[in-house]
């Protein structure tokens, strides 16, 4: 009796029917699993991947040199390894297929935003290399000299001098500053805002932009005039903006970086590449970027041919980012 109860109200399994009233019924379907996510696909090295596997070769190239520091092993491997990142082969692609399974969304970001996190860590090995190869020589006489046959004079000594005004002093200062801002918030903006194509477009112009000053930097070092004439004086250096510029450099600076000048070859990029996707940003940007490069010369940070070709090579690089990013594509 009580063996016939349990059989009757036990349940059957889901694969079983049901009998209610004699009348047999299928049993409900089990619920369905929860879908899955699908990894996300790793694919082949962007442009700029490979742009950046390029300069890694061609900058380390400098560690062949006999003036190469004592940690030269180590820098060595550090180029190695981003111009493997660029080609993404081997053990490499595997390890970056592994990360971008587990976090797809952080890989995305983190694959899109790199370029420009590198650029400080770029920027200060640039000494070592060019000691590298010249072991502490720069070209300062010669572009010295093409100033003074441009230009009749020195305006990065001369312009100070003769208008030691503290109103556009601090103004130009600030000008010059702005372009830690010009580099990263417009990218920053057009990437929040999911216009990914206008950023990835946006950081490879300004890569390439960097990269070409950089193979200058490593290659014909040039001081500038901070190093070769007194700091501007005559009241200006009282500011605030002044004392500001003048710390940062002295923090972070790298002896052979002036030639041509790329605050004012990037930040021209940036101003030219911000016309489209920014209309309304991109004349903020052309007035900082006038600023800083009249503001180079007049602080002393830069020798007026430095701010020129400058110039001239951020519009080169502009003019040929679109076919570069297609071929290493």
């Amino acid at each position: 009796m009580s063996t016939n109860a349990t059989a009757s109200t036990s349940a059957p399994s889901g694969a079983e029917a049901r009998v209610r009233d004699g009348v047999a019924t299928p049993a409900a379907p089990a619920a369905p699993a929860p879908p899955t996510v699908p990894a996300a696909p790793v694919g082949g090295p962007r442009p700029v991947d490979r742009l950046l596997a390029l300069y890694a070769l061609v900058a380390g190239a400098a560690l062949l040199f006999p003036g190469r520091p004592a940690a030269w092993p180590l820098l060595a491997s550090l180029h190695a390894a981003l111009a493997l990142a660029g080609l993404r082969s081997g053990p490499m692609r595997r390890g970056l297929a592994a990360v971008a399974r587990r976090w797809p969304r952080g890989a995305r970001v983190a694959a899109d935003g790199y370029p420009l996190l590198l650029v400080p860590a770029l920027y200060t090995e640039l000494e070592a290399l060019n000691l590298a190869v010249w072991g502490g020589r720069t070209f300062d006489a010669l572009v010295m000299g093409w100033e003074a046959a441009l230009f009749g004079g020195h305006p990065s000594r001369d312009w100070a001098a003769a208008a030691p005004v503290p109103l556009l002093s601090e103004v130009l200062h600030v000008s010059y500053l702005s372009y830690y801002l010009i580099i990263y918030l417009p990218p920053l903006y057009l990437y929040a805002t999911g216009r990914l194509e206008e950023t990835r477009r946006l950081i490879f112009v300004l890569m390439l932009t960097f990269v070409a000053h950089y193979v200058f930097f490593i290659y014909f070092p040039v001081a500038g005039p901070r190093y070769g004439f007194p700091p501007p004086a005559g009241g200006i250096e009282q500011g605030f903006f002044y004392g500001l510029a003048h710390r940062v450099l002295e923090a972070g600076s790298s002896r052979g970086a002036a030639f041509p000048s790329s605050h004012v070859g990037i930040t021209l990029a940036a101003t030219l590449c911000l016309l489209r996707p920014l209309p309304r940003v991109a004349p903020l940007v052309a007035v900082l970027t006038l600023g800083l490069t009249v503001g180079a010369v007049y602080g002393g940070f830069h020798y007026a041919v430095d701010a020129l070709a400058g110039l001239l090579l951020g519009g080169a690089c502009v003019a040929t980012a679109s076919r570069l990013r297609a071929a290493l594509a």
